[in-house]
């Protein structure tokens, strides 16, 4: 019998987790029917995932982003060669892109750096990170296309709780939600009333009326997710 090959990726990729996790079998890590629904409904982006209410927060906390990988029948994390794996997670590395025909990669000094799109593939509308315009030369990547209304300024750094793991935000998103949390969720529990425009957006995001499309709403879309997932 042929197997789907993306089924046997997911079996190779299970076992190896399993392995990792010390578990007796690979089944006690994620059924094999699960994935197959997985496949089925052959999400676009991890945030289709939440659709499927097949995995459990900490599955998709760990494995999401694998999932994704297989569904779309793409290498997992761990199959990439250590080169690979570090162009990855750099932020501003220069790109490294394969020219077609060639059997060595070709490195070019004068293409621009990735965009989160680009290294990761996650969401098809991720915005470009904006690096912080300030005085002092800095590679730290932050967001800075909020704009709260200005008698909401006071809002900032206001003590915020997450309600949710953390392990799946960018850092820059961490940072976002620790400086403008406490404003977010007063927004969305009706205690602030919103003024300026990114504040009526806050509402419409976390009532999934809207796709997000700016670096901000991708966190708080993030983080409205998380929440849902560990609560219900």
């Amino acid at each position: 019998m042929n197997l789907d090959p993306k089924i046997v990726a997911f079996n190779a990729w299970r076992k190896r987790r399993a392995l990792e996790a010390g578990l007796q079998s690979p089944e006690a890590l994620l059924d094999e029917w699960k994935f197959k629904r997985i496949l089925i409904a052959d999400p676009k982006d991890i945030y289709d995932l939440e659709n499927l209410r097949l995995l459990t927060a900490p599955l998709f906390a760990q494995y999401g982003e694998d999932l994704l990988r297989l569904a779309q029948g793409r290498p997992t994390t761990d199959e990439l060669s250590p080169a690979a794996r570090r162009r990855l997670l750099e932020d501003d590395g220069p790109s490294t892109p394969r020219v077609r025909g060639a059997g060595t990669i070709r490195h070019t000094s004068t293409r621009p750096s990735r965009t989160v799109v680009e290294r990761a593939g996650v969401r098809r509308d991720d915005p470009v990170v904006k690096l912080h315009q300030g005085n002092v030369s800095s590679d730290r990547k932050v967001i800075v296309d909020f704009h709260p209304a200005e008698a909401h300024q006071e809002w900032k750094a206001k003590p915020f709780e997450f309600g949710c793991q953390t392990l799946s935000f960018k850092y820059w998103e961490t940072e976002f939600l620790e400086a403008w949390g406490a404003l977010l969720d007063d927004l969305v529990s009706g205690v602030v009333s919103p003024e300026s425009e990114d504040e009526k957006a806050v509402l419409q995001i976390a009532r999934r009326e809207r796709k997000a499309s700016k670096e901000w709403e991708m966190a708080l879309t993030k983080l409205v997710l998380r929440r849902t997932y560990e609560n219900s």
